[in-house]
């Protein structure tokens, strides 16, 4: 942990990637079916790699996984068996720890491993509403496996992606309270600035955030990028301690989540906006879902060079 910790502290700007989807899709994988991208563990490996290798050599500082929607129900429900479930989210470690060691990129580079919610595992676009209810022991059976084997696998920290449901945020807070050697970043999704999906207020959530000591950094993921200036003031205005703010908003297209495709995008929003997200107090930028490796190496030419 320290010496991601050293480093982050140091840093002025983190570039994290979170786009598996659009890259696997651009390198001709279908991503309509259950297990999303997580089905190329299985079929496509080297189109995960070449994936992330692309947001290394980009300028990317941080891999997520290939394991958002990778996880044991999923494989399950899929016909898979339990250790045919662990290798292959332990393998989407290894895919990303060989990419950083072959790519280009001069700067510094770790890997996340990526944890998705309960409900992208119902495929509805439910982890865009949060509106799922289970019992805390429902979701610490869901969770659990896929936590245990990232962390067994080597990751340099945890990025917990797309939480809609303030429950759900507070028992995987509770999960990994048993690991505190290893750093997370939580990133939430959101109904607007200044709510979460299931309607909790963000300040609601940020105060319990804060009180977290794993938790390096926090902030909000996959929301349309028109709220990313007022959430980023909602939640800079109420921090309280040295934790990091992060943003990763998508670049404006409308998700269906019947067809898993996203509609048409803004154009350049991630490297027009940038600059203005991190003065405003963001000093982990990404994009969501629709970033393209072009638009990463934008970004770092405009914060990091």
């Amino acid at each position: 942990m320290s010496n991601f910790i050293d480093w982050e502290k140091s840093q002025k700007t983190i570039l994290f990637d979170s786009s598996m989807g659009l890259g696997l899709k651009s390198l001709g994988f279908d991503v309509n079916n259950p297990l999303w991208t997580a089905k190329a563990l299985v079929t496509d490996p080297d189109k995960i790699y070449q994936v992330h290798r692309e947001y290394f050599d980009a300028g990317s500082n941080i891999a997520s996984t290939d394991s958002y929607q990778a996880n044991l129900a999923g494989f399950i429900d899929q016909g898979y068996t339990r250790d045919e479930a662990e290798k292959w989210i332990k393998g989407s470690v290894q895919l990303a720890q060989k990419a950083r060691e072959d790519s280009t990129g001069k700067q510094t580079k770790w890997v996340a491993g990526a944890i998705g919610p309960y409900g992208a595992y119902l495929a509805d676009g439910s982890e865009y509403t949060g509106d799922y209810s289970l019992s805390d022991e429902d979701l610490r059976a869901f969770h659990q496996d896929r936590l245990d084997w990232l962390i067994a696998a080597g990751v340099d920290l945890l990025a917990i992606k797309t939480i809609p449901n303030f429950k759900e945020i507070q028992v995987l807070a509770q999960m990994i309270s048993k690991y505190p050697d290893v750093p997370v970043y939580f990133s939430l999704s959101l109904k607007d600035a200044h709510h979460l999906s299931d309607g909790t207020d963000l300040h609601i959530v940020q105060d319990f955030l804060e009180k977290q000591p794993s938790i390096v950094a926090y902030g909000a993921n996959c929301f349309h990028p028109r709220f990313a200036d007022d959430a980023i003031k909602y939640f800079t205005e109420n921090a309280k301690g040295d934790k990091d703010i992060l943003i990763a908003p998508n670049a404006g297209g409308q998700y269906d989540p019947s067809v898993k495709k996203w509609g048409e995008p803004i154009d350049k929003v991630f490297s027009d906006n940038a600059p203005k997200w991190r003065e405003e107090g963001a000093k982990w930028i990404g994009g969501c879902c629709e970033m393209k490796p072009e638009e990463m190496q934008a970004v770092h030419d405009e914060l990091v060079q």
